[in-house]
């Protein structure tokens, strides 16, 4: 099955559903369920799965759009779906909360090669089904691990690629023993230099699984282990380095631009003069992090129509990130100034360390009655997030006895978060089915210590959320069907919008956000040819935006917008050409708008002086969202000419995309289109499986830019605006190739 094959609705579920499946039951939309959802399957995964990161196998997923920092797909990567980022996306793993409880986001650096973990990947757009974790705010996606296998088996793979990618695997199980036992184990290492110079990647990842599979009773026990080490390259590319006339950058205190010196992998982070002047990069600029997860899990059917599931995990992480800064103040890291011979000096070059060590405990659980006509699901998740932040200086160019591995702030952030929630999907005959989705959600959360500017951030908060959803699904006949359904949605703001708003005791607490949500939608499927349509209103209350504006001291902070939504249409089709050729296809036509907005800039009296001045205000009307495509679309044409042997082409289409949300064509990115071409071939010999894929990424070579930030300044003289930037350029034509053995 393609990575397009879900487009037409998701895999029908049996009505017998096996017991390690009843892990992520609660958190799965079944067919019925009027939830616009796509499932990509284990062989779908398996297809994709060659050298790059989750989200770049769901990339053919609708209205999705990925990136990555390194231009490769490997290191830093990430994806939104109907434009919304990754904080804003709830992301689970067996129906255990996987996005960071303080960001809110996921960090799939932290956990590379997860995908050759993975059975199956559900994705939700829109409110989705109450699940665990934060709140569905654009998508869910729900991850289920491998089914263990029955016999035992033993594979290796090794993949190797452009700009010196490699990836090493060894998976091995032992089968179902006598006694209902079954073993697994998987270990990778992967290696990259990185499209975009110094962002090369070193990871190994280790997965563990042992369980126990009875009559009634399920018991399983996942480790599954990820350090990565990952060259920093999250400033980008400077625009004067990629187009020095259409994205100029212009430095406080120089007359005119920097001048041209095009180079698209160009990464400035680590750059520094030595001595003599010459230009130099620091080593060890870097981002080096360990995350473990363990889960216990249990399953109990106690009757033939009742079950129940409850898991208990522990997430644990520690890592930092070290870099060299230019020209740093002594006193904004704690230190004292330096009298050199009668001269003070208050800046120096320095190397910090910023670290992070955090906990995430918890328990989820459900309970699941389900008949020929009544499915009903009770359930809930209570979890507690404890994150240390602090910071250390390890070395100043003029340092006079200053003493290394000065810790210049820590801060504790804790965070609770409970939810109930009770979900009945009922037959009313055999062709109506309808809805009801109920979840009451509570977080406390408290920050306590110094942030990393010296500024106190001692605060707390508590959130209750109430969400409900209810909606119908209708049979039409064996082919056609529909649905339509409407969900609340509410959101806390994150760590970061909390720290940066409150500092110094400013009054600038961000509200909640609140999403409604309606859907409608219509599938055709009569196995050879398929075809759907959902049309989506998101509406939003309150949704959090980067304006520009300053709190009261000075810090940039994120805006509740009153009004804004997300309006589309989302198309989706597949047909069989013939018995070896099958072309599936989908797309997305949207608007995405702030109404009213107010952008604010930084504004200086001349370039000269750089004396602050009150922000320029402008009130700019309806507006795009940031990073909010009106169109995408997906296209794959899949040839069979013989049996074990495929060849796949693809395509991929992003509108023009705005990165603030100004709607202002100086900040905006270029629509592209780029195609992949892939070959699979499987054989045995003397009962020893091969299979052998070779892909070619980006076949027509297009230079694009996937992600942007900016940061402008105004003066009052008029002068040119002082701007900085960086963009994410993607790589150019690539190759990848694997090979499997399988005993």
């Amino acid at each position: 099955m393609s990575v397009l094959a879900g487009i037409v609705g998701a895999e029908a579920q049996n009505d017998t559903v096996k017991l390690d499946e009843m892990l992520i039951v609660a958190t799965r939309a079944s067919r019925k369920m009027p939830v616009a959802q796509t499932t990509v399957g284990k062989s779908a995964i398996a297809d994709a799965n060659v050298g790059n990161d989750i989200p770049f196998i769901i990339e053919m997923t609708p209205s999705t759009v990925v990136s990555s920092e390194s231009g490769l797909g490997t290191g830093n990567t990430s994806f939104r779906i109907r434009g919304s980022d990754p904080t804003r996306i709830n992301v689970t793993v067996d129906g255990v909360p996987l996005n960071d409880a303080e960001s809110q986001a996921v960090f799939w650096v932290n956990m590379p090669d997860f995908a050759s973990s993975l059975g199956s990947i559900q994705i939700q757009r829109g409110a989705g089904t109450s699940t665990n974790g934060g709140a569905a705010f654009g998508a869910t996606v729900n991850m289920q691990t491998a089914t263990a296998m029955p016999v035992p088996y033993a594979e290796i793979g090794t993949t190797v690629g452009s700009y010196n990618t490699f990836r090493n695997s060894i998976s091995v199980g032992t089968g179902t023993l006598g006694s209902g036992f079954n073993f697994s184990a998987r270990y990778s290492r992967v290696v990259s230099d990185g499209y975009i110079e110094r962002s090369g990647a070193k990871h190994n990842s280790l997965h563990l699984s042992g369980q126990w599979n009875g009559d009634r009773t399920f018991v399983r026990l996942n480790l599954i282990h990820g350090e990565q080490n990952t060259g920093l390259s999250w400033n980008g590319v400077p625009g004067y380095a990629i187009d020095s006339l259409k994205y100029k950058y212009f430095e406080a205190g120089v007359s005119g631009y920097k001048p041209a010196g095009q180079n698209r992998r160009y990464n400035p982070m680590g750059e520094y003069r030595d001595e003599n002047g010459n230009i130099k990069y620091y080593g060890n600029n870097i981002d080096s992090y360990r995350q473990t997860h363990y889960h216990l899990q249990a399953v109990q059917r106690f009757a033939q129509k009742l079950t129940g599931q409850a898991t208990v995990h522990l997430t644990k992480g520690d890592g930092y990130y070290e870099e060299y800064r230019l020209n740093r103040k002594f006193s904004e890291h704690g230190l004292p100034n330096i009298d050199m011979g009668g001269t003070v000096l208050k800046k120096s070059d320095m190397i910090r360390r910023k670290a992070m060590d955090n906990y995430f405990y918890g328990l989820t659980f459900s309970l699941n009655y389900s008949n020929r006509r009544l499915q009903w699901i009770s359930g809930g998740g209570i979890s507690r997030h404890d994150g240390d932040h602090f910071g250390n200086v390890l070395w100043t160019r003029f340092n006079n006895g200053s003493v290394s591995g000065n810790e210049w702030y820590r801060n504790v952030g804790t965070k609770d978060d409970y939810n109930i929630y009770s979900k009945i999907t009922g037959k009313v005959s055999d062709r109506l089915s309808l809805y009801a989705d109920l979840q009451y959600r509570h977080i406390s959360y408290r920050i306590k210590g110094i942030d990393s500017d010296l500024a106190d951030i001692d605060q707390s908060h508590v959130f209750d959320f109430f969400n409900p959803k209810a909606g119908l699904f209708f049979d039409f006949d064996r082919y056609n069907s529909a649905y339509a359904s409407i969900s609340v949605a509410n959101r806390e703001p994150t760590r970061a919008d909390f720290k940066d708003a409150n500092k110094y005791g400013a009054a600038e607490t961000p509200k909640a956000e609140r999403l409604y949500d309606a859907e409608l939608g219509y599938s055709f499927n009569s196995g050879s040819a398929a075809a759907g349509v959902n049309i989506y209103y998101m509406y939003y209350r309150d949704q959090l935006v980067s304006s520009g504006r300053l709190s009261s001291t000075g810090y940039p902070v994120m805006d509740n917008v009153p009004d804004s939504y997300r309006a589309g249409v989302e198309l989706s089709g597949g047909v069989a050409l013939c018995r070896s050729l099958r072309l599936e296809a989908n797309l997305t036509l949207s608007q995405n708008k702030i109404r009213n907005f107010v952008a604010y800039t930084d504004q200086y009296d001349n370039s000269a002086d750089w004396n602050t001045i009150e922000q320029r205000v402008e009130k700019l009307g309806t507006t795009s969202i940031s990073f909010s495509p009106d169109i995408t679309g997906n296209a794959m044409l899949r040839y069979t000419p013989v049996r074990d042997l495929t060849f796949t082409l693809t395509g991929k289409y992003v509108g023009k995309q705005y990165y603030d949300n100004t709607s202002s064509p100086d900040r905006c990115l270029d629509a592209y289109f780029t195609g992949n071409f892939g070959v699979s071939y499987s054989f045995e010999i003397y009962g020893l499986k091969f299979g052998l894929q070779g892909y070619v990424n980006n076949l027509f070579d297009c230079e694009y830019l996937s992600s942007a930030w900016v940061y402008r300044a105004v003066f009052a003289d008029r002068s040119p605006d002082y701007i900085e930037n960086g963009f994410f350029p993607q790589a150019g034509r690539t190759a990848m190739f694997k090979l499997t053995l399988k005993l």
